[in-house]
């Protein structure tokens, strides 16, 4: 059984019977009297809207890409594992959505699952540590070493070596390290790149970047590289040592930052307020750290097994 993680008194059979509802009312077989019945039953009370708004929020929140039918309230019985078996109905589909990666990730050299970190050691000396949800793939020859960051994120530290370019691929552009210390974070066609010791040079849409100690940058594929920025050393990398740090961060970025460490997807049900956040957290407790949000901040977090959904709370946002 899924509860919020902040469990506060919101969770109430009102919750559940608008979710069987909502769930029944966009299976595509539901009739004018059913909806009428609905919007009776959510004129009730303010409870009963309040149940309303967020069984339509967290549905909205939901991958639009499946279908309604997909997604059929089962039979009514023991209300409170109904309240999520109905969501859970079209998890399975969402589950498969790791299926849809490119083929070749599943051929990589190395990979990490979710919440998985590793370290490896290789042929030249050259050390990488894979991130939660992570793979590359090596070839190394007699003129270079490269690289192929197929997703996910990666540290290198690299051993030198003149007669051969260390050179990381990813999503059409490329990081030459010189005698490094560098992170190379894949997102989609979007690569960060951030610099802790030593220099490189990022080359991505015709044009070639260079990026020393303390600095970051951002290209997409085909695009120049975004203006360096200043790399917090504090914070950088801090997932090598199995924590997520946070200096002042906003809310957004940082369940964007969790997200990787999450099986299957998260979706936001709202806008969420500009809130900065900082403090230390545990990789290794991934659920305390949502449970720290779901207290310090206007948002309940629910969980299931291949989704978390954040509904912002907009009377405390």
């Amino acid at each position: 059984m899924t509860e919020p993680l902040n469990r506060v008194p919101c969770a109430t059979d009102l919750e559940d019977q608008a979710i069987e509802q909502w769930v029944h009312l966009t299976s595509g077989q539901a009739s004018d009297a059913d909806r009428h019945a609905f919007a009776r039953w959510r004129g009730q009370s303010a409870g009963h809207e309040a149940a309303a708004r967020l069984a339509e929020t967290m549905w909205q929140a939901l991958p639009q890409t499946h279908t309604a039918q997909t997604f059929v309230a089962p039979p009514r019985r023991e209300r409170r594992p109904l309240r999520w078996a109905a969501l859970a109905a079209g998890l399975g589909a969402l589950a498969l959505t790791g299926l849809s990666e490119p083929a070749k990730v599943y051929f990589a050299d190395y990979a990490t699952a979710v919440g998985e970190r590793r370290a490896l050691t290789l042929e030249d000396g050259s050390q990488v540590w894979l991130n939660s949800g992570s793979a590359l793939s090596v070839n190394y020859s007699a003129a270079r070493r490269e690289i192929s960051l197929l997703k996910g994120e990666a540290l290198f530290e690299v051993s030198k070596d003149a007669m051969r370019p260390f050179v990381v691929q990813a999503s059409g552009g490329s990081v030459q390290a010189v005698g490094t210390r560098f992170d190379v974070d894949r997102q989609g066609e979007q690569v960060r790149v951030g610099v802790t010791e030593g220099e490189v040079r990022v080359s991505s849409g015709g044009a070639v970047v260079p990026l020393k100690a303390a600095q970051r940058l951002a290209y997409t594929a085909g695009a120049t590289p975004s203006a360096t920025g200043v790399l917090d050393l504090g914070t950088a990398s801090a997932w090598q040592r199995g924590k997520l740090i946070f200096n002042r961060q906003p809310l957004a970025e940082v369940f964007a930052d969790i997200e990787r460490y999450l099986p299957g997807s998260l979706v936001i049900a709202g806008r969420l307020p500009s809130t900065a956040v900082s403090g230390v957290f545990n990789l290794d407790d991934v659920p305390g750290m949502l449970d720290m949000l779901a207290r310090t901040q206007p948002v309940r977090i629910y969980r299931m097994p291949w989704l978390t959904v954040v509904v912002v709370n907009q009377t405390r946002a």
